[in-house]
């Protein structure tokens, strides 16, 4: 069914506002219009119209301090505002766009181009709810299957391990285990995702060289699937503030990232050094490392995984400072600088 746009016009010259109803009423638009930008806002905080008219030139309050309001307004900023103005001055419609206005009409008004000017922003407007519509839809869908897939993922280890104890060490175990972590890992990154703006952090002093040994002994079997050994050298033992489940998504995305890459029957080599951690694999080169950490980024060669890691490891280093060097040649080195804030070398 055709949606009935709604229109509200704000200027204080009524003249204007019956000029641009005649001009509209021939179009299948509801029209709203007045004088008082007070009323305006009021009435559209019960009424949001789709797109507002309004104009800068006003004797109590200006255009431009208008826009402010209805755009800090949650319900309404969203809404666009072409401006209307008999001023036809450069630095005024720059700042009417930096206001927040999407357009810019200059009076005497015609016909042609208020009418091609509102439907193309309606165009534009409808697209954007649809885009978000398509994001809360996709958000709702992330949610249920981070729901559906804990169940079964705890089922399937729990019953794997109880097998191993009763038929003894099989290599068809450790199959099942290394793909059941591999579903982890997914898990825990659109648990992250979905979930990062409410994630209350515990930042505390993690033992690095504690915290690896444990996430080397978690990849140990799907590094095994390809015959990979992971390699931990330490040169310097330190401990590092920070919330260990966020640390745990940099080191284990980086570490996952490294073996799908990797080579068969090479070694993986996680390296702590003063100040910094490095993982480094023998495999696929990444041909441009400045893409990598853009969401949904796979290497074209191995089209693999979601693309969600990398992204996320970056979104985290970058709230902690941590920064992140890449090299990538016959080996390809993740190396993570820590800044020395959140460091204690008193471990």
């Amino acid at each position: 069914m055709h949606k009935k746009y709604t229109i509200l016009i704000i200027d204080d010259k009524s003249e204007n506002l019956h000029y641009l109803n005649n001009i509209l009423k021939s179009y299948d638009y509801n029209i709203r219009a007045t004088t008082d930008p007070s009323f305006a806002l009021t009435s559209s905080q019960s009424y949001p119209p789709d797109l507002i008219l309004l104009d800068i030139k006003m004797p109590n309050i200006d255009g431009f301090e208008v826009c402010k309001l209805f755009k800090k307004d949650e319900k309404l900023k969203s809404i666009p505002i072409i401006f209307i103005s008999a001023i036809d001055d450069v630095e005024i419609k720059v700042k009417a766009f930096e206001q927040g206005g999407v357009d810019y009409i200059t009076k005497p008004f015609k016909k042609e181009e208020v009418i091609a000017r509102i439907k193309t922003q309606l165009k534009i407007f409808q697209n954007n709810q649809m885009i978000l519509n398509l994001v809360e839809q996709q958000d709702f869908f992330l949610k249920k299957i981070i729901h559906e897939m804990n169940t079964p993922l705890s089922v399937i280890s729990l019953n794997v391990d109880n097998l191993e104890r009763e038929l003894g060490p099989k290599e068809q175990f450790e199959a099942i285990k290394a793909s059941s972590k591999s579903l982890s890992s997914i898990y825990n990154d659109l648990y992250y995702l979905t979930k990062k703006e409410n994630i209350q952090k515990h930042i505390k002093a993690i033992n690095l060289v504690n915290f690896l040994s444990s996430r080397i002994i978690f990849f140990d079997e799907i590094a095994k699937t390809k015959n990979i050994i992971i390699d931990l050298e330490i040169d310097s033992e330190f401990e590092v503030f920070m919330d260990e489940y966020e640390l745990e998504r940099v080191v284990d995305n980086t570490i996952s990232n490294a073996i799908k890459y990797s080579f068969e029957n090479t070694t993986l080599t996680i390296s702590l050094r003063e100040y910094f951690l490095e993982i480094i694999n023998e495999g696929i080169k990444i041909e441009d490392t400045s893409l990598v950490f853009e969401k949904y980024y796979q290497e074209k060669v191995k089209n693999i995984g979601l693309g969600l890691g990398l992204n996320i490891v970056k979104s985290i280093c970058d709230s902690y400072k941590i920064e992140v060097e890449i090299e990538s040649n016959e080996y390809t080195t993740f190396r993570y600088i820590f800044p020395k804030n959140l460091i204690n070398k008193e471990s």
